[in-house]
Order: C-alpha cells, then sequence, then structure tokens
C-alpha cells in the first residue's frame, strides 16, 4: 500500500500540467574490486559495479522536485552476498528492491530520493524522502538523528535519506528555525526542532524532540574559526520516554553523546583534522566485534561500540591531479585501532581512479579478541 501511495503521488507529480523551468540530470558510474583478509587467516572478494542517477525539475519558480537512484550490481565471496541485507529499506516506504540475486551474485535498485521543495520569501517547505543533515562535526554527528551514516562507508558520499517533512523559516541570512518529522520502517516516528544562529562570528544551534518514540532528546552545536583553525562540537543527551523490555538494545539507558574536533589547512593545502567523542554506551556492543564498529554509527544514540573515542587525519594534494589521505582512529576501552590510506588520481575530466585501504587491528586484552582486517579498494569512477 505504501509504494502504490507513493507511485500515485509520483505519477500526478510527473503528469501535473505546468511547464518544467529547467531538469537536471547528473550522477556517475563506478567499478570497485575489493579484497578484505581476515585473522585468522580468511580472504574474500567483491566487485561493486555502481550507477548513480539524480534528477532535478524546476516545475516553476517556487516548486521542485529532486529524486536520485543508485544501482548496484555486486558480485564475490559468498559470505560477501547478503541479499536480505542489501535490498533492506528503513524508510517508511520500501523503495529499495533486488531484481535479481544468486548465490555469489546480486543487482539492487535504491530509491533514496524522492521529495517536493516549495520556496518563497523566508520559508521552505520538503516532504518525501530526502537527508536531513544536522550534524557539525566530522565524523560523529549527535545531533544527526534522522540520518545516520558510518564514516568507513566511502562509497557512498550521498547517505541515505528519510521519509519525512521539513518545515524552515529564515530569519535572516544566518539565522533559521526548522521543524522536521520522519517515519521509519516501523512505523515509529522522530520529530524535532532545530533553531541556528550566528553571534560574534560564532555559530549555534539547539535542537529538541523525540527520536524514534523511544528517546526524548536534547541538544545542540557550536562552531567557530579562529585565523583559519575551525573548532565543531556537538552534544545529545537521549532520555528513555518510558522502560523498555528489550535489553538487547539497552533502550532504558541515559545516553550522552558529546563530540569535540578542529581542522585547520596550512598555506600548502595539507589539512590535519582532529575529533574526540565520548559516549556512555558502556561496551554494549561490544560482544559482536569489529563488525558493529564498522557499521557503526548504530543511530545518533549509539554513535560508537564504546565510550572513548579518539580520530585524527592529514590529507594533502601531492600534486595536481593527486591527493592523499592518512586517517587513524583508537577505540579507547576495548583496544582497538583503525588506519586508512586513500589516494584519489584525476585521470581527465571527470574520470577518477582511487586507492584505498582499511585496517582494523585488536591488541592487548581487548574485549573483542585478537582480530586483524584488512580491506583494499581500487575505484575508477566517471562522473556527468
Amino acid at each position: 500500500m505504501k509504494r502504490v501511495i507513493t507511485g500515485l503521488i509520483l505519477s500526478c507529480l510527473l503528469l501535473c500540467s505546468i511547464p518544467a523551468v529547467a531538469v537536471e540530470i547528473s550522477g556517475y558510474i563506478s567499478g570497485m574490486p575489493s579484497l578484505i583478509v581476515q585473522h585468522p587467516q580468511e580472504t574474500w572478494w567483491q566487485f561493486l559495479a555502481h550507477n548513480r542517477l539524480n534528477l532535478e525539475w524546476r516545475m516553476t519558480e517556487h516548486l521542485r522536485i529532486d529524486a536520485g537512484a543508485r544501482n548496484r550490481l555486486i558480485t564475490g565471496s559468498e559470505i560477501m552476498i547478503d541479499p536480505k541485507g542489501i535490498g533492506s529499506d528503513m524508510g517508511w516506504v520500501d523503495l529499495s528492491w533486488n531484481w535479481a540475486h544468486g548465490k555469489n551474485a546480486v543487482a539492487n535498485t535504491s530509491l533514496d530520493r524522492l521529495h517536493l521543495t516549495f520556496e518563497k520569501n523566508k520559508w521552505k517547505l520538503q516532504t518525501g524522502r530526502q537527508r536531513i543533515n544536522w550534524g557539525q562535526t566530522f565524523v560523529w554527528n549527535p545531533n544527526d538523528i534522522f540520518n545516520t551514516h558510518s564514516f568507513f562507508d566511502f562509497d557512498y558520499p550521498e547517505r541515505s535519506g528519510c521519509d519525512s517533512f521539513r518545515g524552515t523559516y529564515y530569519h535572516s541570512a544566518t539565522s533559521f528555525s526548522e521543524l522536521a518529522v520522519s517515519v521509519n520502517h516501523e512505523n515509529k516516528i522522530t520529530a524535532a526542532l532545530l533553531h541556528r544562529w550566528n553571534w560574534l562570528n560564532v555559530d549555534y544551534q539547539l535542537i529538541a524532540g523525540e527520536l524514534a518514540e523511544t528517546d526524548l532528546v536534547f541538544g545542540g552545536a557550536v562552531t567557530s574559526d579562529f585565523g583559519g583553525l575551525n573548532l565543531r562540537s556537538e552534544i545529545s543527551y537521549f532520555h528513555p520516554i518510558e522502560k523498555s523490555t528489550d535489553t538487547e538494545l539497552t533502550d532504558t539507558n541515559k545516553v550522552i553523546a558529546v563530540s569535540v574536533g578542529a581542522d585547520y589547512m596550512f598555506s600548502n593545502s595539507l589539512m590535519l583534522q582532529t575529533e574526540v567523542l565520548y559516549n556512555n554506551v558502556n561496551n554494549d556492543f561490544s560482544e559482536d566485534g569489529l563488525m558493529n564498529l564498522y557499521l557503526a554509527p548504530l543511530s545518533a544514540k549509539y554513535l560508537s561500540i564504546c565510550n572513548w573515542n579518539i580520530f585524527a587525519q592529514a590529507s594533502y594534494p601531492i600534486t595536481p591531479r593527486l591527493n592523499g589521505s592518512l586517517s587513524g582512529m583508537y577505540f579507547v576501552d576495548v583496544q582497538t585501532a583503525y588506519a586508512g590510506i586513500s589516494l584519489d588520481y584525476s585521470i581527465i575530466e571527470n574520470l577518477d581512479f582511487s586507492f584505498i585501504t582499511q585496517y582494523f587491528s585488536t591488541f592487548g586484552d581487548s574485549e573483542l579478541g585478537n582480530m586483524k582486517v584488512l580491506q583494499g579498494f581500487m575505484r575508477v569512477k566517471y562522473s556527468f
């Protein structure tokens, strides 16, 4: 029924008699083989062919439709192919489907953007599947209660959307208030208010609302720039609405998440970034090992699998065509570290080659046991 409703709405929009002012189509095509080596010695491989299509249709001066879809063909070792997981959709409407799958391959299409925007004077109204990004820090975002995303998922820059309504009123060029309401696949509602303003060249924001009908959430963020040094911070407090019988996720806990970061770009274009996260999850998810670490954040409430987390990254344009970055994380409570290397080379205009490695390792008496995982990726990507 949800798909039928969505189809009818889309058909009405596409067939309406209002002439289009402008239509823009963009996207990319990429191919990416990868190799995963895990200790004890196990090796898996995967190949991902990825096509992205974005459509922006300006129907009138004030009315616009945005749509975006990703088409993926994934082949590889059987353990790497999970049709159920690849075809899952966490939105109110299921807009992801596998149109072919087998033992070692799956083909999937996901519609992660489909929303109508109305803008006039100081008002902006949006309804449909969209991304609501309230986060201000780089890696961990306690204020992103509508859309969470894993830092390690580098091949999905658009990030997922949610089925929602968002209304924004602009008080001035640097101040606005926003109301957002979304519904997930379990028919649970997340609703919140945000107010953002600037005072003495410092940006502030406050949020208050309800997360998936389980927690009241209160938070905010502060961002500033001092002589080129950017300072960013976010905080959210999650207070359970009522006692839950679901002890697996310990939703009865009062949780606080705080992230503080800084970044600075030198005159030679070297950029250094660092960030620290405190999230009192008390290692609730560490028993599932590195998989939960890789998939984190599980939600804005559970941004990592342990309390204290540290991140650092350096990026530098080695040549006008080649950019490199080195990143690392330390997950203090579970004695686990991550190191990543990324090289991006511009072959010609709109055609890029990337080489990425991700290495995870436990050490000492880590609760995750003795585990090491090395992942290597090579990607060719054409954008249009």
